[in-house]
């Protein structure tokens, strides 16, 4: 049975195409924004049970005029915030355990000197990113069509390196969301694995696209056993 599954999911790769389907939008555009405190907004295409996102990542952009200084230890990891959890469960795949981790583009900014992670005005750095094989899966849905459902928080807190060699005590708290909407009825086959990009440009991995896939299936088969 496992190797009929691992068969079809092969099979299955090779028909899907990465989908990229998210734009930038107003923050305005909807309240659910503002209640969650959003400074950058994106929409991602509607979501039907057992839709699966991952590969998820998040640009820091330094848009102010002088150098920012970020640091490890008050970070808060992104979240997916259910939008309707009377008729939406979402569950992080395989765990919520080390979901996430640091870029290597992002350590390489770390300045000894300062003790933290400096990126220059103008600059912009991929920073954080979801493991390889992690993802949130849509694991019920009964919403109707278009109806807000989820919504991806990204948090950053930096501050800013002052003219005079002291670092702001004032922290700048930027929230970047994607706000996920319900789909179409369920389809009756799980496992359909869409990626969703960070906030701005990426390369689309196969490999680990296939790897991410296998690990979904795999936990599947292992319920199923």
């Amino acid at each position: 049975m496992k190797s009929k599954i691992l068969l079809a999911a092969l099979l299955a790769v090779t028909l899907i195409v990465p989908t990229f389907a998210f734009e930038e939008i107003q923050c305005s555009s909807d309240a659910v924004f503002s209640a969650h405190s959003c400074n950058q907004c994106f929409k991602w295409e509607a979501q039907s049970q057992w839709d699966t996102v991952g590969y998820l990542s998040d640009e820091w952009v330094n848009t102010s005029p002088t150098d920012m200084i970020v640091y490890k230890e008050i970070q808060e990891d992104p979240r997916l915030v259910n939008l309707s959890p009377d008729q939406t469960q979402w569950f992080q795949l395989p765990s919520s355990q080390w979901f996430w981790e640091y870029t290597s583009e992002f350590d390489n900014i770390y300045s000894e000197a300062e003790d933290g992670y400096v990126l220059e005005s103008g600059k912009k750095v991929t920073w954080i990113k979801s493991k390889l094989g992690y993802g949130y899966q849509l694991a019920e849905n009964t919403a109707p069509a278009w109806e807000n459902i989820g919504m991806l928080v990204f948090p950053l807190t930096s501050h800013a390196l002052l003219s005079d060699g002291t670092i702001s005590e004032d922290s700048d708290v930027h929230n970047e969301c994607v706000l996920f909407t319900s789909g179409s009825p369920e389809p009756e086959n799980p496992v359909v694995i869409k990626r969703l990009p960070e906030t701005g440009p990426a390369q689309f991995i196969m490999l680990a696209f296939f790897a991410m896939i296998l690990s979904f299936v795999l936990v599947k088969a292992r319920k199923e056993s």
